[in-house]
């Protein structure tokens, strides 16, 4: 079995970046507002040029090789820099600058050892500091792709990330080939080029995931989630149910007083007005003890509360507080609440919603 020659490989590694960042920019030019694909075009087309400047650099010229390797460490922070714009996000960190630093820095090394008699200048310390940097930079745009603020909510961007860590074992071998007698030490650079071909499809083809699994989310909580309050709606009532489902549970059922005189009076904007503002707080104050808020239709309201969270009477004495600071027309409107516990012989969410709607009408034929 024979294998290709580096200069085979790294066409190949251009032609496949090539393609990806046309993709990219097909992809912008039909949305000129996603930006993220003109941080990942970049990152594939300015990867075909730095492949060729490889070739291209007059042989020993450090400044042109540093800034080939800058540029190299430049491409690694780009598809970390599209994914954060994507996410809204700002796209460019300070650390971003280590990426790019540590890449020139492993070039610049060698040379500035030699000139300072630290150390004989020598093609194996060369391709150790070279390896290296290039092993911090990839690291480090690889770990803050899989691993940083976000990076949970899609499996793309996780997958890129790894894809990028996917590099390292090539670095590491490089590396102990020039301190360890290394069997095939060809062969191993030959797979370290080998792997670029199946990571680089792996790394953009992530890329490509991740704005599609961020529309499926939103399209998931849209159908889970009322559009005027941001609350759970009865669907996505019943995907957060069953964890309320313990004894010791509360569900507080809400309801605006006398609302329909609300919209009859002020307009139905002013009603709407005071439900956003109902489900801004309660949905706020739930969160804030571990809970959820869910509308059941007009002014109907409900939140469930986790067992031993906080004491049920002070949540709603706390949220009338919330409500009264509101704004939303505080004076000319009011709430009635009623609570159940979940009991240990219930099977239904229904069966305690009933009992909270029972002592809600308790509570306002007690105003």
């Amino acid at each position: 079995m024979t294998f290709p020659d580096v200069d085979t490989l790294r066409l190949c590694s251009m032609l496949s970046s090539s393609a990806f960042g046309f993709v990219f920019c097909v992809l912008w030019l039909r949305d000129r507002a996603a930006t993220h694909f003109v941080y990942w075009a970049l990152s594939s087309f300015v990867y075909v040029g730095v492949l060729y400047a490889f070739t291209a650099a007059p042989r020993g010229s450090l400044a042109a090789f540093s800034l080939i390797y800058a540029v190299l460490g430049l491409t690694q922070v780009l598809p970390v820099a599209g994914a954060l714009a994507l996410e809204g996000e700002r796209a460019w960190r300070r650390w971003m600058v280590v990426p790019v630093a540590s890449a020139v820095l492993g070039h610049v090394l060698p040379a500035a050892f030699g000139a300072l008699d630290w150390a004989p200048r020598s093609q194996s310390l060369q391709s150790v500091c070279d390896a290296a940097g290039l092993a911090i930079s990839m690291g480090v745009s690889g770990y803050v792709l899989a691993f940083g603020p976000g990076a949970r909510r899609t499996v793309g961007r996780r997958l890129a990330g790894l894809a990028m860590l996917g590099y390292l074992p090539g670095y590491i071998l490089s590396i102990s080939g020039a301190f360890f007698d290394v069997p095939g030490r060809d062969l191993v650079a030959l797979l370290a080029l080998l792997s670029d071909q199946v990571l680089l499809g792996v790394l953009n083809l992530a890329l490509l995931a991740i704005p599609v699994e961020q529309v499926q989310r939103k399209l998931r909580n849209a159908a889970l989630r009322d559009p005027l309050t941001g609350c759970w709606n009865r669907a996505g009532l019943e995907q957060v149910a069953a964890r309320f489902l313990l004894p010791g549970a509360t569900i507080i059922a809400i309801d605006v007083d006398h609302f329909k005189a609300i919209n009859d009076r002020h307009g139905h904007a002013a009603g709407d007005e005071v439900l956003v503002a109902l489900g801004r707080e309660a949905g706020a104050l739930a969160e804030a003890h571990g809970g959820q808020a869910a509308r059941l239709g007009g002014d109907e309201f409900l939140v469930l509360l986790p067992a031993g969270c906080c004491d049920p009477s002070l949540f709603m004495a706390l949220l009338h507080e919330r409500l009264e600071g509101s704004g939303a027309l505080a004076d000319l409107w009011s709430v009635s609440m009623g609570l159940a516990a979940v009991e240990a012989d219930d099977r239904r969410i229904d069966d305690v919603i009933v009992r909270a709607d029972r002592s809600l009408y308790e509570a306002k034929a007690r105003r």
